[in-house]
């Protein structure tokens, strides 16, 4: 069996959205993304980037997001999640903007996180988790 493909750092996520100038005002607002310039699709969308992490969102244009209704707010669904320093600043911000959000505790480690909805539906997550290499020690050691 050939060896596994050797990607590098995470690039973008792609998003489905009814109407990208809201998700885009939404990202930006409250999560303090930024819009950049965006290639000359055939379709509409919203490319966010939030330079300190170093991650893109693609917000693409989905006709049938436009008749959708908002589906309940569930973690146990395909979600984006991003580390937060200050956890309650964090819940402070989401409740200023008046995002609905659940706060949970991950279970066996106690580190404390938050879902919520964008405008589409889309779920997202912070957390006030550590690194992947300080949550799980022992994986570091075997890689280096």
């Amino acid at each position: 069996m050939p060896p596994p493909l050797q990607s590098g750092l995470l690039n973008h996520v792609a998003l489905p959205t009814a109407d990208p100038e809201r998700g885009s005002k939404f990202y930006r607002e409250v999560l303090g993304f930024i819009e950049t310039p965006r290639p000359s699709f055939s379709f509409r969308g919203s490319w966010l980037l939030r330079p300190d992490v170093g991650v893109m969102i693609h917000l693409i244009h989905d006709k049938a997001h436009e008749e959708r209704p908002k589906p309940p707010l569930s973690s146990r669904t395909n979600h984006l999640a991003m580390q937060v320093q200050d956890f309650d600043a964090a819940i402070m911000q989401l409740a200023a903007h008046g995002v609905e959000h659940v706060v949970r505790t991950l279970p066996d480690y106690n580190y404390r996180q938050v879902f919520f909805q964008d405008p589409d539906g889309n779920v997202l997550e912070l957390g006030e988790w550590p690194s992947p290499a300080e949550m799980f020690p022992e994986l570091q050691r075997k890689t280096d």
